[in-house]
């Protein structure tokens, strides 16, 4: 399965950069064709003497060479070949041309699930990703690959040395450093951070897919958060203990126990408690997440039933939650309990 991922990086790779050999540079569209050519046929440095100054003295050849170099085996370069292009217009003004070019390429969506398909029975028999997109090369050997079709616009800039395509990799580096942060951001649960992020790519590429989803996915995130906050005032915890309990089998262990009300008036799917454990300086040195309430297809017990409007949840008497990471510095009794997370049902 790996490298069909990898495939399908190169080959959409190959095609963001047909998004010298110097000298050749009098007509826009030939030095399109050539620098297309190159691309395609990864012959990445001669592509490179085609791309503006502008575009060098953001990234040098051998970074330039670095992004663009993947692991190809049989499955990629069979696909990489099926890729092709056709000029279809080139408008010059002065010192700009802008082209549209269609280009051609395998149908990733058609193809997937066939890919899924193969990649799970062969993992079942123990193949690993090599011999998968060995299979992969042999199932499209003499079946005709699904291909779909896309117009892409390319810009090229008349300098000194002639017409040269302008890729823009300042921008490119800029909405790549960004989608990175939005991504840090958002693991790190700052949504506002990660959404301002994103706007900012946005305003960079109004088109850029990434950032236009996550933006969606991080609204929707922010507003489900708000709506989580007002009402987990209305879930109270209550009648919390935190001490050393006496076990048959681990002898002294430090534990909790806790009820939860729910005052509110809907039902909930997912409680979440972090306990805060802290030292004689009152310092915290050590937290634990317990989820009392917790309704899927994988839990079971007692906590995969939801908490209804008014209703209590508690443990069973004599039972307990354990927390036997607790450091040795911790001061019995010294905890602090909040509810951190809930799901509506």
């Amino acid at each position: 399965m790996k490298h069909f991922v990898i495939a399908i990086a190169a080959c959409i790779g190959a095609c963001l950069l047909i998004s010298g050999c110097s000298g050749v540079g009098s007509n826009p569209k030939d030095v399109l064709s050539k620098y297309l050519d190159d691309s395609l046929h990864g012959r990445t440095a001669e592509a490179y003497e085609y791309i503006s100054q502008k575009d060098k003295n953001v990234i040098p050849l051998q970074k330039y060479i670095e992004k663009q170099s993947t692991d190809k085996d049989a499955f990629t370069e069979s696909l990489m070949g099926k890729i092709s292009y056709k000029i279809d217009d080139i408008t010059v003004k002065k010192n700009r041309a802008d082209a549209k070019v269609s280009i051609t390429m395998p149908d990733f969506g058609s193809m997937f699930s066939d890919v899924m398909g193969v990649a799970f029975m062969s993992a079942l028999g123990g193949a690993d990703s090599e011999d998968i997109s060995k299979m992969m090369a042999e199932k499209y050997k003499d079946k005709e690959i699904p291909m779909t079709t896309t117009t892409q616009s390319y810009e090229l800039v008349k300098e000194a040395g002639g017409w040269k395509v302008f890729l823009d990799l300042e921008k490119q580096e800029k909405v790549s450093t960004l989608l990175g942060e939005a991504k840090e951001l958002r693991k790190d649960k700052k949504l506002k951070g990660a959404l301002k992020k994103y706007e900012e790519v946005l305003e960079l590429d109004s088109e850029e897919v990434t950032a236009k989803s996550g933006k969606g996915e991080v609204t929707k995130e922010i507003k489900d958060f708000e709506k989580k906050q007002s009402y987990i005032d209305k879930v109270k915890l209550y009648d919390f203990t935190a001490k050393y309990f006496s076990t048959y089998l681990d002898g002294k262990t430090p534990g909790i126990t806790f009820k939860i009300k729910n005052e509110g008036d809907k039902t909930l799917t997912k409680v979440e408690v972090t306990v805060y454990f802290k030292d004689a300086a009152n310092n915290v040195i050590a937290e634990e997440d317990y989820h009392p309430v917790l309704v899927s297809a994988y839990s079971f017990g007692d906590n995969n039933k939801p908490l209804k409007p008014n209703y209590i949840w508690q443990m069973e008497p004599g039972k307990f939650y354990t927390a036997k990471s607790v450091p040795t510095e911790w001061q019995e009794g010294n905890a602090v309990a909040k509810i951190t997370d809930i799901q509506f049902e």
